[in-house]
C-alpha cells in the first residue's frame, strides 16, 4: 500500500456489488469537469455497493461510536487527469457527522439515513444484507457468495469496475483525491436479490436500472484502505 498521506484510513468488509451496463446518456450529465465516461464496449457501467467500515480513524483521531458502520453507494465510472476512477451518484451513512464531513471536504454526495448490515458469522459462503429505509419504505440488497475466493480475473468487467484508485466530483470547480489499497480478491455469487425500485435514495432514474438484469455480481473481504486528502483537479 501508498506511503502517502491519508486523510482517513479503514478497513472495508463484506464488499457486496451489483453492476449494470447501461445507456452512457443516463450519467454523461453526472461527469465531473475535465473527465469523461469510461465505458465498458460501448456502455456505461453503474454499480450498487454494500460496505462495512471497521477500525476507522479521520487524520490519527479515532472518532468515539464513528469507527463502525455501513455504507451503500451507487456509482458510474470515469477516466480522468490522475487516470481511471470512481464517480459516487449517491452515498447513504447511519452517522450523521461522516456524511456531514464528507460533504463538506470531500463534496460527495452523502446522506444521512436508516441503513445497517446484516451478516452470517462463521459460515463458509459469505452472506450479507444491506437494509436501508428511505421514507416510509424499506430496501434491501442481499447476496450469498461462494466459500472460495479467486483473483480477478485480466480484461474482466470485474477488473474494469475494481480497479480504481481515484474519486473525481464536481466539489469546488472539480475534485480528486486517491483511494489505496492492496488488490482485492473475490467471490462469485451463489445468490442475490435487489429490492430498490423506486430508486431511493439515488433518484427516480435509477429505480428501472437497479431492477433489472445485472452484468456482474461479487462479493469481496474487502481490506485496509487509506483514503488522500482532497486536491483541484489536475493539482
Amino acid at each position: 500500500m501508498s506511503v502517502e498521506p491519508a486523510w482517513m484510513q479503514a478497513n472495508w468488509g463484506n464488499l457486496a456489488m451489483v453492476s449494470w451496463l447501461v445507456d452512457p446518456a443516463l450519467v454523461q450529465g453526472k461527469m465531473p469537469p475535465g473527465c469523461t465516461l469510461d465505458l465498458w464496449e460501448g456502455a456505461a457501467a453503474l454499480s450498487l455497493v454494500g460496505v462495512e467500515f471497521s477500525n476507522v480513524v479521520v487524520k490519527g483521531i479515532r472518532w468515539p461510536w464513528h469507527n463502525h458502520f455501513p455504507e451503500l453507494n451507487l456509482r458510474t465510472y470515469a477516466q480522468g487527469p490522475q487516470g481511471p476512477g470512481v464517480v459516487f451518484l449517491g452515498e447513504l451513512v447511519p452517522k450523521l457527522l461522516v456524511a456531514r464531513m464528507a460533504r463538506g471536504i470531500y463534496g460527495e454526495p452523502y446522506e444521512n439515513g436508516r441503513i445497517w448490515l446484516e451478516k452470517r458469522e462463521g459460515g463458509r459462503e459469505p452472506e450479507v444484507a444491506y437494509v436501508w429505509g428511505p421514507g416510509a419504505g424499506t430496501f434491501r440488497f442481499s447476496l450469498r457468495a461462494e466459500a472460495r475466493p479467486m483473483p480477478v480475473g485480466k480484461g474482466t468487467l470485474e477488473e474494469f469496475l475494481l480497479d480504481r484508485s481515484r474519486g473525481y466530483n464536481r466539489f469546488r470547480g472539480g475534485t480528486t483525491y486517491k483511494v489505496m489499497h492492496q488488490p482485492w480478491t473475490m467471490r462469485a455469487p451463489l445468490h442475490y436479490a435487489v429490492d430498490g425500485a423506486t430508486g431511493a435514495p439515488f433518484g427516480p432514474d435509477f429505480g428501472p436500472v437497479l431492477q433489472g438484469a445485472a452484468a456482474s455480481v461479487l462479493f469481496s473481504d474487502g481490506s485496509a484502505v487509506q483514503v488522500g486528502y482532497p486536491a483541484r483537479m489536475g493539482a
